[in-house]
């Protein structure tokens, strides 16, 4: 059984801040040392659950955040960046299931702990009229491949997202947001514990689960946090201007969706480097 997990790091139990994510921070150390435990704990449960061949995607920023000598050392890591299909990289057809690990809720959720999708100049996206982030990408990335989603830890709303989507997969909350910066969190421990469990329950009955799968053509939407970055993304061709900070693309498929969608990210970023509008 093959089996692609995915992991970002603001999801991961006790991180409040997206300075604790950044590996100029002092803290970074200790929470990229937390992410690995949750990774091992996945890839544990995974074995357990019937996995004999894993595909980790360390998903963070610079992917240079898991400590590949204490994982398992009969899986295989991806690091770097940028990766082809993103945070999904790894992923094709013939794998059995992917997980999430670390996964964290989309923009302007209440009470979400530091939601974003893929960066903070995103407001919203959504795939033919459906409202999705990071988890409902990666999720949509996997069904493109007919590889279903069946496990995903993180911020409590990143779990409630997911199974909106996808009603039958297993979910392991870490935490939940009390605050702008603060959360309500288990210890890494208890964390690690229920992911190791939820890991081998969703492997085992993924066969039950089916693929998240987006329609095509998918008409995609982007709401930008600024006006200027709609402007910018406007320019792309076949992009057309919504609104004053939205844009849409039709795409033959999840894939070239997504490629638009890192053109527009990358454009919306240099565009909040012109100014604040």
């Amino acid at each position: 059984m093959k089996v692609h997990i995915t992991a970002d790091m603001e999801g991961i139990a006790t991180i409040s801040h997206d300075e604790q994510a950044d590996y100029k921070s002092q803290e970074y150390p200790r929470m990229r040392e937390i992410m690995t435990d949750e990774v091992e704990a996945a890839i544990q449960g995974a074995k357990d659950g019937g996995a004999d061949s894993i595909i980790v995607c360390d998903a963070h920023d610079t992917g240079r955040n898991l400590l590949v000598e204490k994982l398992d050392p009969e899986v295989e890591v991806v690091q770097g960046n940028p990766y082809e299909l993103g945070m999904m990289n790894g992923i094709s057809k013939g794998f059995d299931a992917s997980l999430q690990i670390g996964y964290h809720s989309m923009r302007h959720t209440h009470e979400g702990t530091l939601g974003h999708t893929y960066t903070y100049n995103v407001a919203q996206l959504r795939f033919n009229g459906t409202v999705i982030g990071e988890s409902g990408l990666s999720a949509a990335i996997a069904g493109h491949f007919r590889v279903p989603l069946v496990f995903v830890s993180g911020d409590a709303h990143a779990v409630k997202q997911a199974q909106m989507l996808v009603s039958d997969i297993v979910g392991v909350p870490t935490k939940t947001g009390v605050g702008i910066y603060a959360v309500r969190s288990l210890t890494p421990k208890k964390a690690c514990d229920l992911i190791r469990k939820g890991a081998k329950k969703a492997v085992e009955r993924s066969n039950e689960i089916k693929p998240f799968i987006v329609g095509k053509p998918v008409v995609m939407q982007v709401e930008l946090e600024r006006p200027l970055m709609a402007q910018y993304a406007s320019k792309i061709p076949m992009v057309k201007r919504v609104d004053i900070k939205t844009v849409s693309y039709k795409a033959r498929d999840v894939i070239e969706a997504f490629d638009v969608f890192n053109v527009i990210n990358q454009l919306a970023s240099y565009a909040k480097s012109e100014g604040p509008l």
